[in-house]
């Protein structure tokens, strides 16, 4: 009986739209789509389901992590650095980036942009209060960028920022480095040219300790000059050895570049900025 039952609704259903009203009080569950199926012989509709849900009815829930602090809690520390998806419950979004569990010992951090110099005009004009977000669905070392939302909610969970070169070919080097405290840096919120006391900061192989450094950030992507930088903020060590003139531009923006600094050293020099968590 009901195989005769079926095979008539398929014959019915199989030159005209699908009418079988399997969709109509919706039997998909936690914001599932359902879709109604004429030309299947047993299966009369299908759940398209949520991020995080699968099933029939998308009645099972698989929790992503939403943050790479929780993926090494729920990991019990045994995991790798690594690429990972995470899930942002604010935006509902999965999204991918790099976690990085090992480089710095009481640390987990969460990259939130990397790029190449040869792709150094994508992000130029790019500041961080503004909503950009670059294959956060399929990630790329030399061309990936957060978006805005996704990254205050990083930032809510976070005590400190850093900025890296070349992390994807040689991992954490201490030159060309910058750490700070997100209350001293928020660079989310920072515009003009501000003097800001970062943990650590080496430009060249010139370094500071609880230094105060210029951090700008108006009409272009957050940065440091060293070669300027000295003459508004007491951290000016690193003038020695800069291009002068307009200025040298380290860990962003790029206009002028130096070859001797890690991030520009080639096109395909890459510069990293993160959130860190203890």
């Amino acid at each position: 009986m009901d195989r005769e039952y079926e095979k008539t609704t398929h014959n019915a259903c199989a030159n005209q739209p699908c009418s079988n009203r399997c969709c109509e009080d919706n039997p998909c569950s936690n914001g599932g789509t359902c879709t109604e199926l004429c030309q299947h012989a047993k299966q009369k509709f299908n759940c398209t389901c949520a991020i995080g849900y699968v099933g029939k009815f998308c009645e099972k829930n698989i929790p992503f992590p939403q943050s790479c602090k929780q993926l090494q809690l729920e990991a019990n520390n045994s995991i790798q650095s690594d690429v990972y998806s995470l899930y942002d419950p604010t935006t509902k979004t999965l999204y991918q980036t790099f976690c990085d569990f090992t480089s710095e010992t009481g640390f987990v951090w969460t990259l939130l942009e990397s790029f190449s110099l040869a792709n150094k005009n994508h992000f130029a004009k790019q500041q961080f209060y503004k909503d950009y977000a670059v294959n956060q669905n399929s990630f790329k070392w030399n061309k990936f960028r957060l978006s805005l939302p996704i990254m205050n909610s990083t930032l809510s969970h976070s005590t400190h920022v850093r900025a890296t070169c070349n992390f994807n070919t040689d991992g954490l080097v201490t030159t060309d480095y910058l750490r700070g405290k997100t209350t001293e840096l928020n660079i989310l919120l920072l515009k003009g040219k501000p003097c800001v006391t970062l943990e650590y900061i080496n430009i060249r192989g010139y370094e500071g300790y609880n230094s105060s450094v210029m951090m700008a950030q108006e009409s272009w992507h957050l940065h440091t000059d060293s070669y300027h930088g000295g003459d508004v903020c007491p951290f000016n060590s690193a003038k020695s050895g800069s291009i002068g003139g307009l200025g040298e531009d380290n860990f962003g923006y790029y206009d002028i570049t130096n070859p001797s600094h890690r991030c520009s050293s080639a096109d395909d020099s890459t510069t990293q900025w993160w959130f860190g968590e203890q």
